[in-house]
């Protein structure tokens, strides 16, 4: 299966293909975030269009689970080409020039065994005529033709080389982690193979919003916050009101999420504010 391409510019992965982008969110639930205008309604601020974003622990999931390849074309066109990759560029030429020659043979040798009786017969007489025997003359066809073949492979014929329109060569990237982003990322890979789909909480105050199902149909049901440095950090009372009293008011459960130091595994605390308990649905 090839890996879908997805070009990273200025910090950030983006597809351009809606095919690829329709396919990650139906197969894979990865939503990103759409960034650009409708081709439409070009003009229309309420609704956006292609390219998508992708989030760095969207990206980091799909290069884990290779589905994706990163690729730097800013980054290829900046630099000096190496060694390798001018010798491959040639080759590519090369084999372009190859490519269109095959043709033009082929077409040569269409014409010259049209006329190959006529040529065979011109052979004999020449022959004849330098003294040779009748019974001496053995001319194959078959000979001739490979004989033709090999001579105009040789000969040079202008030919038109394309100009690619893209980077030709492979410009793959790695994505490297901070770690404060590589604890956002286990939590998210956490909550992505327990099912849903997961977006952004930037929105909400909080670092991920958890949806049982597309985001087009469906609000968000959770709010999570990454605990960076475990659950036995000091909480701030003030920011454990804010962030319970906000999910309260848009009608969600509030989700501290956080890597155990014990285990080591990813751990959920769910948040309820008293008096809401009874009133919410399945918690972490």
């Amino acid at each position: 299966m090839s890996r879908i391409a997805v070009s990273y510019m200025h910090g950030r992965g983006l597809i351009f293909d809606a095919e690829d982008y329709l396919k990650l969110r139906y197969e894979h639930r990865i939503v990103g975030n759409l960034i650009g205008v409708p081709v439409s309604h070009p003009r229309n601020v309420n609704q956006q269009g292609m390219p998508v974003a992708l989030s760095t622990c969207e990206l980091k999931l799909l290069l884990d689970s290779q589905l994706i390849r990163l690729v730097d074309t800013n980054g290829a066109l900046q630099r000096a080409p190496s060694d390798e990759e001018v010798d491959t560029y040639v080759r590519m030429v090369e084999r372009q020039k190859e490519e269109l020659h095959m043709p033009v043979v082929e077409k040569r040798l269409e014409a010259f065994r049209k006329h190959l009786p006529k040529i065979i017969d011109g052979k004999r007489k020449k022959l004849l005529k330098t003294g040779v025997k009748a019974e001496d003359i053995h001319l194959d066809a078959e000979q001739l033709v490979d004989e033709e073949r090999t001579r105009i492979m040789h000969e040079k014929f202008d030919a038109m080389v394309q100009i690619p329109l893209k980077y030709p060569l492979p410009f793959e990237c790695s994505l490297e982690l901070s770690s404060d982003e590589t604890v956002k990322y286990r939590v998210f890979k956490s909550l992505w193979h327990q099912g849903g789909f997961i977006t952004t909480g930037d929105a909400f105050g909080c670092d991920f919003l958890l949806y049982p199902g597309d985001p087009m149909y469906f609000h968000a049901s959770h709010m999570v916050h990454v605990m960076q440095n475990g659950i036995r950090q000091t909480f701030d009372v003030k920011y454990l009101i804010r962030v319970c009293r906000l999910s309260v008011v848009v009608n969600k459960l509030c989700v501290l999420a956080y890597i155990d130091e014990g285990t080591d595994e990813v751990q959920f605390e769910t948040l309820e504010w008293e008096g809401n308990a009874a009133n919410k649905g399945d918690t972490f």
